[in-house]
């Protein structure tokens, strides 16, 4: 019994010399000096120039005169890639875009140097980061691009040397800016290829200072080219079935033989009425209506002034920019082709600029209608119509882009009857600028869509100012199913019923919000110039950080 517990006390101390053993080789493999004396985890903070990084100090550092040693390079092995290296007594180090490149993922790794009796630490490393690059270009207006140029503007930039173009698939062109460039703040860049998409890097020396990417336009072939003075009514009439007509700078009327004022009948084809310069400042036609009639009938305008106060001076009232009619009669069933407002000014009409309500209910359709670039504005007496009457019209999609609407009437968009939809519609309202508009009591003024399927999606825009003066409105904006509706990316302010006591309007549950704002930029029903206010926080205030509203507001 004695031998036995003998036994059995040599084999717990065995045991427990084994343990001390562990845990002695545990302790000088995970706690030896140089691991223990490791900075903390590396924190990166990078914007768009500049990458901060920042740790925590070794442990028993304080008053020591401790110093650390940093690298960045592209390799997270660090055996090549190294870009960058410092010595540092702080715990934060900032390495700006005069050594990053933009877009370019790096790695940091950060040791304590050895001091005194205590050896270098290991490496602490980071997860990868990148920096953004600067972006002083400016958007591209459509009036500066062109089939073979495009015309570059930035923020004033000082210092300013190089631009660097490159085609998709293809090699890199280096265009050196002279000073006059740097001061105008622009370059006009030649000897592009239609249709090609294309990316431009400004550079100060090695730093990238802005990248924009643009897809320039096809070469224009016209049917016909009119000069100021040319019948464009017997122009339009003559075209045939996708024909381009150009017009040469200039101003064109609407009229007949005897100087009354038509409209421009398109029947059952679809054509292109567009300026040669693409510049709506030195093309002005004054109308009185674009009449699309039967099938197939479709219509894209660009680059024109179209203005219906001469019409109205004459006694024949500019009624609606676009109408959509059948061919025996206005409600004769009918399948129409696009409608497209690109780059143009449009105004002066007497009552909305587009009527497509005409028939029964689905039997006018249409798959597009497209407003980009836009300004449009004034209805005639601010008209009693809805500006986008499209109420039993069969419609795909309705897009408003990049462009300004003002002074336009009772309601901005309505296809409050409801109709089976075969696909169910969308509507698109991104980077526009919309003020002044709501009249008569009307309410869901700003789009009724009642119960019908689809999408409403209003983003990156700026909403003001409701009701018209001397006017009410209702207290809804927008009536819609369940269907998808949203607000996002936008400002609104000043939106009010009218009322003696004036209520004001809220979103309606259904429209979903999001990163919203609510800054009065002090806009009237009188404001026609809506620039944004230098260092204004909606110039960065879009999905993309860029200016919100219509970007011709922030150049």
């Amino acid at each position: 019994m004695k031998i036995f517990r003998h036994h059995r006390f040599l084999l717990a101390a065995l045991m427990t010399l084994t343990v001390l053993a562990c845990t002695k080789t545990k302790y000088n493999s995970d706690f030896d000096l140089p691991r223990q004396f490791k900075p903390g985890d590396i924190s990166v903070s990078a914007g768009q120039t500049e990458a901060k990084l920042s740790w925590r100090p070794s442990l028993f550092t304080a008053g020591k005169n401790a110093t650390y040693t940093v690298e960045v390079s592209t390799d997270s092995t660090f055996q090549t890639g190294v870009v960058f290296t410092t010595v540092t007594d702080t715990t934060t180090v900032t390495v700006t875009d005069s050594v990053l490149l933009v877009l370019t993922d790096y790695y940091a790794r950060v040791k304590a140097n050895a001091n005194g009796p205590t050896a270098a630490s290991g490496w602490v490393k980071s997860n990868s980061f990148r920096i953004t690059g600067e972006q002083i270009f400016l958007p591209i207006l459509d009036v500066d691009l062109k089939d073979t140029s495009v015309l570059l503007k930035w923020t004033p930039s000082a210092g300013l040397t190089t631009i660097k173009i490159t085609p998709a698939g293809g090699s890199a062109s280096v265009i050196t800016l002279t000073p006059a460039d740097v001061a105008a703040n622009r370059k006009k860049i030649n000897g592009l290829s239609p249709l090609t998409q294309y990316t431009a890097e400004i550079y100060k020396n090695n730093t990238r200072k802005g990248s924009i990417t643009f897809t320039t336009k096809e070469h224009n072939i016209y049917a016909v080219t009119l000069s100021p003075g040319d019948d464009l009514v017997t122009a339009v009439a003559n075209a045939a079935n996708g024909d381009l007509i150009g017009l040469q700078p200039g101003t064109y009327n609407c009229t007949d033989g005897l100087g009354a004022y038509v409209n421009l009948v398109i029947q059952q084809k679809s054509i292109t009425i567009q300026s040669t310069s693409n510049n709506p400042a030195n093309t002005k036609v004054n109308f009185k209506e674009i009449t699309l009639k039967g099938t197939g009938a479709g219509v894209t305008v660009r680059g024109i002034d179209w203005d219906g106060a001469a019409s109205n001076a004459s006694g024949v009232q500019a009624s609606y920019f676009i109408n959509l009619t059948g061919m025996a009669s206005d409600a004769d069933p009918s399948v129409f082709t696009d409608v497209k407002i690109e780059n143009c000014r449009v105004h002066n009409m007497g009552n909305c600029l587009l009527r497509g309500n005409r028939a029964a209910n689905n039997a006018h359709k249409i798959d597009t209608i497209l407003v980009n670039n836009s300004m449009i504005y004034d209805n005639q007496a601010f008209s009693a119509y809805t500006f986008f009457t499209i109420d039993k019209l069969e419609f795909h999609a309705l897009v408003l882009q990049n462009s300004t609407f003002y002074g336009f009437g009772r309601a901005f968009i309505s296809y409050s009857t409801n109709i089976t939809f075969p696909v169910a519609p969308s509507v698109l309202i991104d980077h526009c600028t919309i003020n002044n508009f709501g009249r008569d009591g009307r309410n869901n003024f700003f789009i009724d869509a009642n119960a019908n399927p689809g999408t409403i999606a209003i983003q990156n825009s700026i909403i003001a100012t409701t009701p018209m003066p001397g006017q009410t409105v209702g207290t809804t904006l927008v009536r819609a199913s369940t269907a998808s509706a949203s607000l996002s990316y936008s400002d609104y302010f000043n939106l009010y019923d009218g009322a003696a006591t004036p209520t004001a309007l809220t979103w309606p549950s259904i429209v979903s919000q999001s990163n919203n704002q609510t800054i009065d930029l002090g806009w009237t029903a009188a404001t026609t110039d809506f620039t944004l206010p230098a260092g204004s926080p909606l110039r960065t205030a879009s999905s993309t950080n860029g200016a919100i509203g219509d970007l011709r507001w922030a150049q």
